[in-house]
């Protein structure tokens, strides 16, 4: 109750009761004009003017707004067309570098389906000859056997015409004595001579089939000289190029192809015992076996080689548009300012650009190490090491195996660094070497 005994008191002084008078036409007449009247109308109007002042900045503040939300609005319609524009000249140049890629891709494998081509009819034409070798050695030793049982005929008959002489000779001494046996002696002379005769013919005739087997050998070996020269030239063809690849990168390529015959070296398959050849067909059909060897190890070597380049990083860490912004060697730290020796190279591209891995291998890596920032690092055959740093994201994880081309993480600038690239190293065990190398390299095969 004092509460509003107190609230009266102090609108009874600030409003007292007043008196208005009013004159017209001669009378005056007064209103009395109460406290709470007073209160009530002085509510009244602070009600209206407060509702005026709200209304007025309500709306004022909702036209700023408006006008603030239509020039945001123009805004980001106007960042939007501008990135689409430059998404689709992005896109055009990438079209056009794809395309340009397919076309350099097509070509390399028509070279390689050629080659690869040479190579088998090459191969074929071996296992032919090789086929017609074996029959004609067959046949050969056929022919030298029956040429053997007729010489050893001839012999028997020989002996046989030289015993009947001597008997003819004794006859001749006894005719007295053995006259009614003569006839005998005679008649076989006579069956004996058709003998021989007919041995001497089957003789001639044999040496002449002797004759032309030694001709159409003779021929067999000049055919397959030109076979396994022609194999030569192609081979050491695909020999120079692929050892030409390899040198490019600067690794030991004598070294690495002596690794690849040990890590490939397996040989098994059931004994087949070789078909007998007696020594004189062995004799009458002489090999090349140094010419044969030579196109083998040719051959042995390419394969090598094949298998180098599918193993080595050759590729390109980076498909998308970059630049080279610091070689390998000697150079000027961007953040010290020092000398100090870069052991790979910065390769510049917007943040998010993906990243690559160069060959097959494990990851060993992958997460922050130290002024790499971000790093991936990963371990390939034969010793070969790659390591990409300064990433914005790693997409693999340490233990996990990963193939040519696929993604493992994106462009960024973590660590020390002055602004998003890749920064890419290639070891074989501690030593470092030109990762620019290899990509020069890989232009040949990718």
């Amino acid at each position: 109750m004092s509460v509003f005994h107190s609230l009266d008191a102090a609108c009874a002084r600030l409003f007292p009761e007043r008196e208005l008078y009013v004159r017209s036409n001669g009378a005056v007449r007064y209103l009395t004009l109460s406290s709470t009247m007073q209160v009530i109308s002085a509510v009244a109007v602070l009600g209206v003017i407060g509702w005026a002042t709200t209304v007025t900045l309500f709306s004022y503040v909702s036209d700023t707004e408006l006008a603030s939300r239509d020039q945001a609005m123009i805004e980001v319609k106007e960042a939007y067309e501008a990135r689409v524009r430059k998404l689709q000249d992005r896109y055009s140049r990438l079209e056009a570098e794809l395309t340009d890629s397919e076309r350099r891709f097509d070509e390399v494998m028509r070279q390689l389906s050629g080659k690869h081509g040479q190579l088998e009819n090459a191969a074929g034409v071996e296992v032919a000859l090789e086929g017609r070798l074996n029959a004609s050695r067959r046949r050969m030793s056929e022919v030298t056997e029956q040429r053997d049982d007729a010489l050893t005929k001839l012999e028997e008959l020989r002996l046989k015409s030289l015993e009947m002489e001597r008997n003819l000779a004794s006859a001749l001494r006894t005719a007295e004595q053995r006259r009614d046996n003569l006839e005998d002696f005679v008649s076989t002379m006579e069956e004996t001579s058709v003998e021989r005769d007919d041995a001497r013919r089957r003789m001639r005739s044999l040496t002449s089939e002797v004759a032309k087997l030694t001709s159409d050998i003779e021929a067999i070996r000049l055919h397959q000289s030109r076979v396994m020269a022609q194999l030569g030239e192609a081979t050491q063809a695909s020999l120079t190029e692929l050892e030409g690849i390899m040198r490019q990168t600067g690794v030991d390529v004598d070294s690495l192809v002596r690794e690849i015959e040990n890590a490939y070296s397996g040989e098994g398959g059931p004994f087949i015992p070789l078909a007998y050849v007696s020594p004189a067909a062995a004799t009458n059909f002489p090999v090349n076996e140094r010419t044969v060897q030579s196109a083998l190890e040719k051959l042995q070597r390419v394969n090598s080689l094949r298998i180098a380049i599918e193993k080595t990083p050759l590729m390109k860490p980076v498909l998308d548009s970059y630049r080279f912004t610091s070689g390998f060697g000697n150079r000027r730290h961007p953040v010290t300012g020092k000398w100090t020796r870069h052991l790979g190279i910065d390769m510049a591209a917007p943040k998010g650009t993906p990243i690559y891995a160069t060959a097959e291998g494990v990851v060993r890596h992958a997460g922050k190490d130290g002024g790499f920032g971000n790093a991936v690092k990963i371990d390939h055959e034969f010793g070969f090491r790659t390591i990409y740093a300064h990433m914005h994201r790693v997409h693999v994880e340490a233990g996990q195996r990963v193939a040519q081309g696929d993604l493992i993480g994106e462009v960024g600038s973590t660590g020390r660094s002055t602004g998003d690239h890749l920064h890419y190293e290639i070891r074989v065990g501690k030593k470092a070497l030109n990762p620019r190398k290899f990509i020069e390299a890989g232009r040949n095969v990718f």
